[in-house]
């Protein structure tokens, strides 16, 4: 396996391994009525704003996992209010109660949430990046993960970012072990999400 730099085709890759491992690392297919919906949120806006912040991870010429983000939380999120949301609030409407029935927690969650205004995190003034790292289960277990990881901080620190943040679900055990063995320490959270963050070499 090798760390590449992202390219345009991989793009349908993207929106794959997301969706396949969006489900706290377990595969979401079962959750969204389209395919595309979670990567819609994501994966696909980082590599369409800043496509230098998105690191491929392949195997036998395909990828198999990413890590993707940015070097500026505010500065995206005010391009995704400005640029990316406005489309998937006509693709994707808030759902009416009517609907509710046919559709998951999940996906309604999400869908509500393309209808707000982004709110950008409070730390991220100390820590100004934010990151998403999937990995397909089939090349996981092999080190790729802090691989990603360094090469991500390394890609960040050259951009001039002194920091990083992300958030894992507390429900994802996995994801937290992982985080916490790499150096992370939490620096705030919720009922649902702890907040990490970690400086940039």
């Amino acid at each position: 396996m090798t760390i590449r730099d992202y390219h345009p085709a991989d793009l349908p890759y993207l929106y794959d391994i997301c969706l396949r491992t969006g489900d706290s690392g377990a595969d979401a297919s079962g959750l969204f009525s389209d395919p595309a919906l979670l990567g819609q949120y994501y994966a696909a806006p980082y590599a369409v704003r800043d496509s230098r912040l998105v690191l491929v991870l392949e195997t036998a010429g395909l990828p198999v996992g990413y890590v993707l983000g940015t070097d500026d939380t505010a500065g995206y999120d005010a391009w995704l209010a400005s640029f990316w949301l406005p489309a998937l609030r006509l693709m994707y409407p808030e759902p009416a109660a009517s609907e509710h029935p046919a559709l998951s927690e999940a996906e309604r969650g999400l869908r509500s949430r393309f209808a707000e205004e982004p709110e950008t995190s409070p730390w991220s003034a100390e820590y100004p990046g934010h990151l998403h790292i999937d990995i397909m289960p089939s090349a996981q277990g092999h080190g790729w993960g802090a691989k990603l990881m360094d090469a991500f901080r390394t890609r960040l620190a050259s951009l001039g970012c002194p920091a990083f943040h992300l958030g894992v679900s507390r429900g994802n055990a996995g994801a937290l072990r992982f985080y916490q063995r790499y150096g992370m320490r939490e620096i705030g959270g919720d009922a649902d999400t702890l907040f990490l963050g970690m400086s940039c070499p």
